[in-house]
């Protein structure tokens, strides 16, 4: 059965929730049944303009299901604890999918308030209790981290707010403190209206909502967008540059509480190779990878002296995660790459048109 495209008017949202509600299956008919393998990664795609989907993939970018999206998706989010995962969609989004990545079929479709947005991320708690995602306020963009209860059907029952303006990712360390990259742009749809006095930030959390601690770098101009950490206490971060276009900065700076952010190494040419943005950053106990899809390219540093190793050409560079102690990225022109920790790669053709982000199933 082949799925009409759907309109993503809040008229047909609120007609797409409440078919949902009758008959889920009718929202993952184009699922696929194969049970040849257990997922592993979870990423969005593009079909055709205007059709996009959420795959969850063998490790070898083989698609096991295809769930339909109401528009264009983003970051995801995987439960710890379940088989639940959430697509967001890209901002300003207005809704969040949760699906059952084992069976293929959509849980619950969350929409957002009409003077609200997604910005196109969120997490997990380590318990797997909370459901945290990024979200804005149209009129100001107000940063707030709204936060759902995952075992009463995912009901929002609590708002964080106060660390500034436009969140975009947000990460969960061990302690469980949250960590929001805090881009500081206050945007109108996608035009940023504030380029002058943004104030970016990296902003740690407690579960409670407290703010716990801020770090900035130097550059007010260099938006934090993307998050990772190293499953200890070192937190990655992606930036976005609002400054010049004829001025190439770095673009990637690491972190530890009670410290400053570290700015990753590289010259202002190599820079230039990334084209101003970070899309999706990860790292394993030696080294660091992000990607540019602006760039066509991905970067790979040495953890710990920092230095940048090599930049390899990748069309419309896209997600990174790291899995057993290897890389996976992918990419929008279908291919795919693992990478060891010796940096040997291996290459496959998906076949998929890979968007934004990638996430692993634990």
């Amino acid at each position: 059965m082949r799925l009409m495209a759907i309109d993503i008017s809040r008229r047909n949202f609120t007609k797409l929730a409440g078919i949902m509600v009758m008959s889920p299956s009718l929202l993952t008919a184009c699922a696929s049944t194969t049970k040849m393998a257990q997922g592993t990664l979870i990423g969005g795609s593009v079909r055709n303009k205007g059709d996009y989907e959420v795959i969850v993939s063998a490790e070898n970018a083989t698609a096991m299901h295809r769930l339909p999206l109401p528009d264009r998706g983003h970051g995801i989010a995987v439960s710890p604890k379940t088989h639940h995962a959430v697509m967001f969609a890209r901002r300003p989004g207005s809704y969040a999918m949760v699906f059952d990545y084992r069976e293929g079929q959509v849980v619950k479709l969350i929409l957002a308030p009409n003077n609200r947005h997604f910005y196109g991320h969120g997490v997990y708690s380590n318990d797997g209790r909370w459901l945290y995602a990024t979200e804005g306020e149209r009129s100001s963009s107000r940063g707030i981290i709204g936060v759902y209860d995952v075992a009463n059907d995912y009901r929002k029952i609590e708002e964080f707010t106060g660390f500034g303006l436009g969140p975009h990712e947000v990460i969960v360390m061990a302690d469980d403190s949250l960590v929001v990259g805090v881009g500081g742009v206050h945007t109108n749809g996608r035009q940023p209206k504030n380029l002058a006095t943004m104030q970016p930030s990296l902003s740690y959390l407690s579960p409670q909502g407290e703010l716990l601690e801020q770090a900035t770098l130097g550059d007010h101009h260099k938006s934090i967008r993307h998050l990772a950490h190293d499953g200890d206490t070192t937190v990655l971060t992606g930036q976005q540059y609002r400054g010049e276009a004829e001025d190439y900065v770095p673009l990637v700076a690491i972190h530890q509480r009670g410290s400053v952010m570290e700015e990753l190494g590289g010259e202002p040419e190599q820079w230039a190779r990334f084209n101003h943005y970070i899309a999706s950053i990860a790292a394993t106990e030696t080294h660091i990878l992000a990607t540019s899809p602006r760039g066509s390219c991905y970067g790979i540093w040495d953890k710990v002296t920092r230095e940048l190793l090599e930049i390899n050409a990748l069309p419309d560079a896209s997600g990174v995660v790291v899995r057993n102690g290897d890389f996976h990225v992918s990419s929008g022109a279908g291919q795919v790459i693992k990478i060891n920790p010796q940096l040997d790669k291996q290459r496959f053709y998906s076949g998929i048109q890979w968007d934004n982000h990638w996430s692993a199933i634990t």
